[in-house]
Parts: C-alpha cells; structure tokens; sequence
C-alpha cells in the first residue's frame, strides 16, 4: 500500500466538496477518478498531493514514498532550455558524473600512483561510484531524456530552445515529461490528456501501462481510461465510490447498481403505502389506533 485516505472531509465555507472519502492506492495500481465537473476530483487530487489541506479524516503514506502532481493545465515555468531543465532531474548522478571524472584524472597523477595506499583508496571509491552510476542508469541520462522528450511530442523542437517561449500546452507537455523522467512511486495526473495530438496520446498510454510505479489521474477521456486503468473511483454527492475495472465496466456495474437501488426504491414506496393505508384504515378505531399510532411513529 502506498497511500490510503481514510474519511477524508473538505469544505469551502457552508459547502461541502468532499465528505466522509476512502480511497486506497497500491504498488503500481492504476486508478481513474471520475466524477461530474465540479465535483471535487482536482480537490481530492491536491489533499492527496499535499497541496491543500483537509478538514477531517486520515491520510496514510507509506514511508519513503514520492508522489509527482500534475495539476490541470499547469505549465513547467522556467527561463532555461529544455535541455537544461530536463537535465536537472539527474543532478545527483551528473554530479556523481563529474566525480568519475576528477578520479580518472587523480587516478592518472603519477605522484598518486606511487603512494599505493592512496592510490587503493582512490580506485575503490572509483569503483564503488561507478557501480552506482551504471545501475542507477547514469550511462543512459541522454538517451532517456531524448526517449521522453520525443514520446511528448517535443522531438523536432530544438534541445536549447527557452522554455519561456513555448506555449502553455507546450509548457504543460514538458511538465508532464518531466515528472516522467523523475519517476516517483505514484503519479497523480490532472486531465493529463489535455493538449495532446493522437500520436502523443498513444504514447502515453503505452507509457504509463508499463511504468513501474502507481498512477492516478483525472480524466473525461474514456477511451484513455479504458487503456490505462484497472479500478474506477467516482465523486458523487460529496462521496467517493470504488468500482474495479475500466471505465466501460464501471459504466456497466454503475447501470446495474442503479437498476438494482431503483427496484428496493419501488419495492420501499410499496411498502410505505401499504403502511400509510393501515393508518389510515386504523387511526381512529378504538380497538387498532394503537398499532396504527406505532406505524406512523415507525
């Protein structure tokens, strides 16, 4: 499990967003939530995020767990080249880069090399940084970069080109591409479908099927919902209902679930007449306007 809200409540004032909200997030789980506009989904997904604060209930993140928020519509603001930016979310490994560097060239001093234990020291710590920076995928930071930079559909923009001149679909493409490259444990994604071409679309998908970690997000784009996730929680009337399944099967379990409350509706409304005729039939008999009186109450 890597987070869990339990009985969650928001209000703004006299009004009431979200009341009484559990919700449950697994390793690599992908969840889709649902609702009407203005129900409270983009609220739900910034308490989660740790942008808004809550008014009740519990919300549980397991340790060591990071969370990437793309909020709607929201753009990567910057004065610095793509390339720059998108190399920022590997500045612990260029730094670990850098420091390979140095020790070659230490390592290459003759003055060290006749201090053998030094010289020891110096080729372990090279070795033991190395090791690190290829399992952590430090050869492959360009080619990552490229990869995901093409994916968002930024492959025939130059890499130094300022952020700052792109548009703000462009800039929101670019968020979404860096939080890709940073990679934490459970992305939350506001209408991340927003400003994409069919072809970016489809790579995203595929994307996000294959990511290692757990994503939620907020969409009107069925089809994209249909592709990417296995249970459904809806925002309706304040509370939030799970249902496993993609879109379309929530859409057929939610049908069946009206069917089945609209005939105990029918089924109550039948009873509450035949409980009004008694007392009616009954209330001012003197030997059965106690029961009748009993039923009113009831």
């Amino acid at each position: 499990m890597l987070l869990q809200a339990s009985g969650i409540g928001k209000s703004y004032g006299a009004t009431v967003i979200l009341s009484n909200i559990h919700l449950q997030v697994n390793e690599r789980q992908r969840i889709g939530l649902v609702g009407a506009n203005g129900a409270g989904k983009s609220t739900l997904l910034r308490i989660l995020a740790g942008e808004t604060s809550y008014d009740e209930g519990q919300l549980f993140l397991a340790k060591g767990t990071t969370i990437g928020y793309l909020a709607q519509n929201s753009g990567l603001q910057s004065d610095q080249s793509i390339e720059v930016e998108m190399r920022k979310v590997f500045a612990d490994l260029l730094a670990v880069e850098e420091e390979l560097r140095e020790l070659e060239t230490r390592m290459a001093d003759p003055e060290l090399i006749a201090d053998e234990a030094a010289h020891e020291q110096i080729l372990a710590r090279y070795a033991a940084q190395s090791d690190m920076f290829r399992e952590r995928g430090g050869y492959a930071i360009e080619a990552t970069i490229r990869g995901i930079l093409h994916g968002m559909g930024f492959g025939d923009i130059p890499p130094d080109t300022n952020i700052a001149t792109l548009s703000g679909g462009q800039k929101t493409r670019l968020a979404l591409a860096r939080l890709l490259l940073i990679k934490p444990d459970l992305l939350l994604l506001d209408e991340p479908t927003n400003y994409l071409d069919i072809e970016t679309l489809t790579w995203l998908e595929s994307y996000l099927r294959g990511y290692e970690g757990a994503v939620l997000v907020v969409s009107h784009d069925r089809y994209f919902l249909d592709a990417l996730v296995d249970t459904i929680y809806e925002i309706e009337r304040n509370s939030a209902k799970k249902y496993v399944g993609n879109y379309s099967q929530f859409m057929e379990l939610k049908a069946a679930d009206y069917e089945r409350q609209l005939k105990m509706y029918e089924k109550q409304q039948e009873e509450i007449a035949r409980i009004e005729d008694f007392i009616r039939r009954n209330i001012v008999r003197a030997t059965t306007t106690k029961r009748a009186h009993s039923r009113r109450k009831m």
